[in-house]
């Protein structure tokens, strides 16, 4: 998870939890043992897959497009609750670290 919460990027908004990842990776050696322990109890009692309902979609115009009624002419911007982020991240390392160890992936 401290692997995870280092690669976060500082200047991006927050989801609906408000948490900004610069406090994350500020204060992510000191609250990782804590958020592991959250983590494991959010995947027994399944809190985890209401906690990725909270999404927050905005759509903003691409400036300079010439027809604003194509869909093309929008960018839509997705904000994930910050330690949902965290959590997929996590579970997807993890999955491809077996997958490595295990040679479950085909040889590119």
């Amino acid at each position: 998870m401290a692997r995870t919460i280092s690669r976060l990027l500082n200047n991006i908004a927050p989801g609906p939890d408000g948490i900004l990842n610069k406090a994350l990776k500020t204060y992510g050696p000191l609250i990782v043992p804590w958020l592991a322990n959250i983590a494991r109890v959010y995947f027994i009692i399944g809190y985890y897959l209401r906690l990725r309902r909270a999404i927050i979609t905005f759509v903003l115009y691409k400036e300079g497009k010439a027809n604003y009624l194509l869909l093309g002419s929008y960018r839509p911007i997705t904000l994930k609750n910050t330690l949902s982020k965290i959590l997929e991240r996590v579970i997807a390392d993890y999955m491809a670290d077996i997958a490595k160890e295990h040679t479950l992936l085909p040889q590119s």
